[in-house]
């Protein structure tokens, strides 16, 4: 549930932080009208920074298409390399100054609802709002990424200690206060929620969860083998450094 505006949240700045690497044919159109239903649900547009994590297809019409319609709302950073989900969520961050931050995939897989609740307890809360998948997520996805999102849940619940162990739901705010927080961190790649999660943790910034729900039209890309593998190596990674060392 989420609740209509009030001139309190109207009167603070927000941005949309979307990163974004080698999006499909129509993605601007799609990024568009989501954009907008989510605008109109909130009654306030909202200026977006689009992180592109230097991807080998040309975006540029794409990209030309959301200035034309957004004009000064829009706002475009780019890498000549891919360096990964963190690096371009922490470019996108840097580039604006706002008192409450929402990031999302730039096909908005979540119901705009959704990002609403989550934007809202962050402004009224502070600190950072995790969403949360409800159980119906693993209704419309594969058996791997099924099995695969459970075994991680499974390993935060006994190894990390956080207010949720879903933290690879791609859906957060967080306040101007903790910003450094995530630019400070060292991952670059699909492990940046848990880092920023840990961090935040670690510093006892307060951490709320936030069921939300996916878009019944949402399509998952494919997993890839080898960035899997390189993965677990950094999940294990920050189990050492933001749990046993810090322990010792």
């Amino acid at each position: 549930m989420y609740l209509w505006p009030s001139q309190f949240f109207m009167d603070r700045s927000v941005v949309l932080l979307i990163p974004m690497y080698n999006p499909p044919s129509g993605w601007d159109v799609t990024l568009l009208n989501r954009y907008h239903t989510f605008c109109r649900l909130f009654g306030q547009k909202i200026p977006l920074v689009l992180s592109n994590d230097g991807s080998s297809i040309d975006i540029q019409e794409g990209v030309q298409n959301l200035q034309n319609n957004l004009g000064s709302l829009f706002n475009y950073v780019s890498s000549d390399k891919n360096q990964g989900k963190g690096a371009a969520l922490k470019r996108a961050a840097a580039y604006i100054q706002a008192d409450t931050y929402l990031f999302t995939d730039h096909d908005f897989p979540y119901t705009p609802e959704s990002m609403i609740a989550v934007l809202q307890n962050s402004m009224s809360k502070g600190g950072i709002t995790m969403g949360v998948r409800d159980d119906n997520y693993y209704d419309d996805i594969s058996f791997f990424r099924t099995h695969l999102s459970k075994l991680l849940k499974k390993l935060n619940l006994i190894l990390l200690r956080l207010p949720s162990n879903d933290t690879q739901c791609g859906l957060k705010a967080f306040d101007n206060s903790t910003k450094n927080i995530l630019l400070n961190c060292k991952t670059n790649r699909f492990l940046i929620d848990l880092e920023f999660l840990l961090a935040a943790n670690s510093k006892n910034v307060s951490i709320t969860p936030v069921v939300v729900k996916l878009r019944s039209d949402v399509a998952f890309t494919r997993f890839n083998a080898w960035v899997l593998s390189k993965e677990l190596g950094n999940f294990l990674l920050l189990i050492w450094n933001y749990r046993i060392r810090k322990q010792k």
